[in-house]
């Protein structure tokens, strides 16, 4: 069906601007712009809406990234929460390895990112 459909909407265009007079070009040509702009407008309040209110998010907060920290230009060491525990993750262009369970003895846990590695052997 819509492979029928799709001469007809392509051809329908040119018989109107067969009969049309030039008024009647100029009044299609403004309203056809017209269109565009809105339908542009629209597009883009729907993805600035999309990327700040981040709608169609099903879950909340349950990850954290705390702290990323480059390693080489391929690596980077990432102190991650999820759901109230904290992990020291290796990132690497294939691959995620973890590499402590941060939350073990959360008493003597350090404050900061150089702490808690300064105490990992």
């Amino acid at each position: 069906m819509p492979y029928f459909l799709a001469p007809l909407l392509i051809l329908w265009p040119a018989s109107a601007w067969a009969t049309a007079s030039p008024d009647m070009t100029s009044a299609l040509l403004q309203t056809g712009w017209a269109l565009l702009v809105v339908i542009g407008l629209i597009f883009a309040l729907y993805g600035l809406s999309k990327k700040r209110l981040l709608l169609g998010k099903t879950s909340g907060n349950a990850i954290k990234i705390i702290e990323l920290r480059p390693v080489q230009p391929k690596a980077t060491l990432a102190l991650v929460e999820v759901r109230g525990r904290e992990y020291l993750l290796g990132i690497s262009s294939d691959s995620i390895h973890l590499l402590a369970d941060l939350s073990a003895d959360p008493a003597s846990k350090p404050a900061d990112f150089q702490a808690i590695l300064a105490q990992q052997p």
